[in-house]
């Protein structure tokens, strides 16, 4: 029995990153900062072994399992869930105490007050910092607290969260950026904040918590030895968002080896290039152009090559179709997406009228590409050719 692609995956990350961390990381100081106060903290060669054994452990199934309910637990905790732009108001609020205006201009805006909750990871406020999820592996959550950081939130919700002052907590934060590069989705986390808000003599705070993914980690990954001990970069995102990178994980675990799961393409570059946006416009002639340039046949029944023929003849078929997106209302949203388009010709995509194409045609769309893969591979080739 074949493994699935997140097994295959995460053998494949965890080998690696141990491997890296090994060979890269050096005894010594690093200095954490935080708050105004220097922190030192030595990091041994033999500590870090341990750590990045039990941390990215080689026993692919338990990892697998442990990443899997770090997910549903990400899934759960979705529905509390406030919008970036309530997040945002809460965050510039710059005091530990929510009043009544504070608390009625945030949940306008999409903001969910939670109140404290006995028992919470989450929603509790003795904790601070990091919070970890199954067998600690995995970071489930940052926690905020005003007073605590000087973490500045910029207009499009990006900020730095410093790394914990232990060995273990900063391997954590270049452990979650490698399975974000290895899966080549967003690694998804929780960030929380809280306020003094007092309801009654049990209800005293209120919690906000928000998705956020990691980002611009790249550098980070290229030597482990100088970025150990560097602070996370993070961005808050629509919750919507984070679903569907929860969802794509999920899948890769789930679907057949034979159907590919795509990264999520940025929302804005999935507008520019939509259906109603290239299907007779200079883009949709761009990549017409490009599919002749690089060999691209038609996957239809005719099979023939773009480059025989004219643009005029070269059309843009819907894998799902318009007329079915129209019968299922949920579909809609998603109909015109890159990733639901192909190039074929006029007469094999009109002869599939409103149908949904057949295994064989799915299976020759995938080899090919829909045009969402091509943008992921061969955006600035599309862009530039004439």
């Amino acid at each position: 029995m074949e493994e699935s692609k997140l097994y295959q995956k995460l053998k494949i990350a965890s080998k690696e990153f141990r491997s890296k961390v090994l060979s890269e990381v050096h005894d010594g100081e690093r200095i954490i900062r935080r708050a105004g106060e220097r922190k030192v903290i030595r990091v041994n060669k033999r500590n870090l072994e341990t750590v990045t054994r039990a941390i990215c452990s080689s026993r692919t199934n338990s990892l697998r399992d442990n990443f899997l309910t770090h997910i549903d637990i990400l899934r759960k905790y979705a529905s509390y869930c406030s919008s970036p732009k309530s997040f945002r108001t809460a965050w510039d609020t710059r005091s530990k105490q929510l009043n009544p205006y504070d608390a009625d201009t945030i949940c306008n805006e999409g903001g969910q007050l939670v109140p404290l909750v006995s028992g919470s990871r989450l929603f509790e406020c003795g904790q601070q910092g990091v919070v970890l999820g199954p067998k600690k592996r995995f970071i489930l959550g940052i926690r905020h607290s005003e007073g605590n950081y000087k973490d500045k939130l910029d207009d499009l919700g990006r900020f730095t969260y410093q790394p914990p002052c232990d060995t273990s907590g900063m391997l954590r934060y270049r452990w979650c950026q490698y399975l974000s590069k290895t899966l080549d989705l967003p690694y998804i986390l929780l960030v929380i904040i809280w306020f003094e808000h007092k309801i009654s003599s049990k209800i005293t705070h209120a919690f906000m918590i928000a998705p956020a993914k990691i980002i611009d980690y790249k550098k980070d990954l290229e030597n482990l030895n100088k970025s150990f001990h560097r602070p996370l970069k993070l961005q808050i995102i629509m919750r919507s968002e984070a679903l569907s990178a929860l969802h794509l994980l999920t899948a890769l675990n789930t679907t057949d080896l034979a159907i590919e799961t795509r990264s999520i393409m940025d929302e804005r570059k999935a507008r520019e290039w939509a259906y109603d946006q290239i299907h007779a416009s200079a883009k949709g002639r761009q990549i017409k152009k490009w599919a002749k340039s690089t060999g691209k046949k038609c996957p239809g029944g005719c099979n023939r090559e773009f480059r025989d023929m004219d643009l005029s003849t070269i059309s843009f078929g819907h894998v799902i179709s318009q007329d079915w997106a129209y019968a299922f209302n949920y579909l809609i949203e998603k109909i015109h997406h890159p990733d639901n388009l192909y190039l074929t010709c006029k007469s094999c995509n009109s002869s599939l009228s409103s149908n949904f194409p057949d295994r064989q045609l799915t299976d020759r769309i995938a080899e090919s590409g829909t045009i969402g893969d091509w943008l992921r591979a061969n955006e600035h080739h599309i862009r530039n050719i004439r």
